[in-house]
């Protein structure tokens, strides 16, 4: 190598070194690398914001529905419109579909009709109704097959009342709403109460 060839390979580094030097003292892109770090983190918490408030917004419904439901069976209101049913021939099912219907169209219309589940359960005392939430099975379609329980009891018993809505959870970044496999949260409301005394 000769000494022009190496002051023009100095040449090269010092003007490599220089322009590495201006971009490094740059201030004008920091901005925009800031907002990068914080921009993942800070949509992920504003989409985990939103889906628990969607979750509990849904399950205020739910509970409001659950209540209007309850009220028709602590009157005897819904056993009395059993009663007329069954001397019209209707079956057990279908009284429970009719059931199920009807507290459908207690529930706003952001909750679907079709996928609400009902449980309605009677005791004699406060000590001998069963509380406890069913678990659910799914065929290989994805769709519940339990048979929930539909004994409107008679007048002056306890009655429980519980309206089921699997929720599908769309964005879950930071927490773990769903609980019903990966993006499905089963929301539950439950009245109990003892029914009046009814003709």
């Amino acid at each position: 190598m000769d000494a022009g060839d190496r002051t023009g390979m100095n040449l090269s580094y010092r003007l490599i070194a220089r322009r590495a030097l201006r971009v490094i003292r740059d201030r004008r892109g920091a901005v925009i690398v800031e907002f990068a770090f914080v921009a993942i983190p800070f949509i992920a918490l504003m989409l985990a914001i939103l889906q628990t408030s969607l979750v509990y917004f849904a399950a205020e419904a739910l509970e409001t529905g659950v209540e209007a439901s309850a009220r028709n069976v602590i009157t005897g209101k819904a056993q009395l419109a059993d009663a007329t049913g069954r001397t019209q021939g209707m079956t057990d099912a279908q009284l429970a579909e009719r059931y199920r219907q009807a507290a459908c169209a207690a529930l706003p219309p952001f909750l679907k009709c079709a996928k609400l589940l009902v449980e309605v359960k009677s005791a004699a005392t406060w000590d001998t109704i069963d509380s406890t939430v069913p678990t659910l099975t799914y065929d290989s379609a994805g769709k519940v097959t339990n048979n929930f329980a539909y004994d409107l009891g008679s007048g002056g018993a306890i009655v429980l009342v519980r309206l089921m809505y699997p929720w599908p959870i769309e964005a879950d970044p930071l927490v773990l709403l769903a609980n019903r496999g990966a993006r499905t949260r089963l929301l539950v409301a439950t009245s109990v109460g003892k029914s009046e005394a009814y003709r």
